[in-house]
């Protein structure tokens, strides 16, 4: 989850070791709570439909960043400060990379050349991202140095895995499931457009940053909720059509 919903969706401020938290509008706060009840719907939909098994480490993704919503909604005094929000994004950045990763492995283990090829793209994707990251963490890592600097470029590595893996399989027409191709193409653009927007945000600040941070807050909305769309999607039946037998009748 890259915003915890519903209260993570306003901006946080940490100056002088103080946390500040804004007010959130209406439309903030309806925001949060249909993002977290999408969350726990599409979580719901993929125990229903046994879809955990496609692709568990995604199912452990959501199952962490749902309980994390909740966490939140029950107890916003214990859970809704920097250091809990830092350590949620953390666990949450790391599980959206394995995520990635398993899906890679399920997709092209069954072909040794492609496999050679991605695990050549995979190690320069993660090592680049991994030294940029690196390069942007200061020596104390506070709030704001992590959602200014950190955050925003382990996004932005997620972006490239993500976009690299679905380049691979668009190049060699590898087969994968359509529940986790659902995931994927609807992944890449919101990563996309959060990158962005986090970009933004830590170049203008919150203040002047409001647009781009109902960007981001419906963006998110409307990717969980096709989320929820393809948990509970019934699977497609093959459709068979009687063969014709022409040989051998007259006429």
């Amino acid at each position: 989850m890259d915003l915890p919903p519903p209260f993570a969706n306003v901006g946080l401020e940490l100056l002088l070791g103080s946390e500040l938290l804004r007010p959130m509008t209406p439309f903030q706060a309806a925001i949060g709570y249909a993002g977290t009840a999408f969350m726990f719907a599409t979580l719901v939909g993929l125990i229903a439909r046994q879809r955990y098994r496609e692709w568990w480490s995604f199912s452990l993704y959501l199952l962490f960043d749902t309980v994390y919503a909740l966490l939140i909604a029950v107890w916003p005094e214990r859970f809704h400060r920097p250091a809990p929000w830092m350590l949620n994004e953390s666990i949450s950045s790391l599980l959206r990379f394995v995520a990635a990763l398993e899906l890679a492995y399920r997709t092209f283990r069954g072909f040794p050349g492609a496999m050679a090829r991605l695990r050549v793209v995979l190690l320069t994707v993660i090592g680049f991202t991994l030294a940029v990251v690196l390069a942007a963490t200061p020596a104390r890592l506070d709030y704001m140095a992590f959602m200014g600097h950190v955050h925003p470029r382990v996004v932005n590595g997620s972006v490239w895995l993500f976009t690299a893996i679905a380049a691979l399989i668009l190049w060699y027409r590898l087969p994968v499931r359509l529940f986790s191709k659902r995931i994927l193409l609807s992944w890449v653009p919101y990563l996309l457009v959060f990158a962005v927007a986090m970009n933004g945000l830590g170049a203008i600040g919150w203040e002047r940053g409001l647009a781009l941070d109902y960007l981001r807050q419906v963006a998110y909305l409307a990717l969980v909720a096709y989320w929820a769309y393809a948990a509970w999607r019934p699977a497609r039946l093959p459709v068979f059509e009687p063969a014709r037998v022409t040989a051998g009748l007259p006429g």
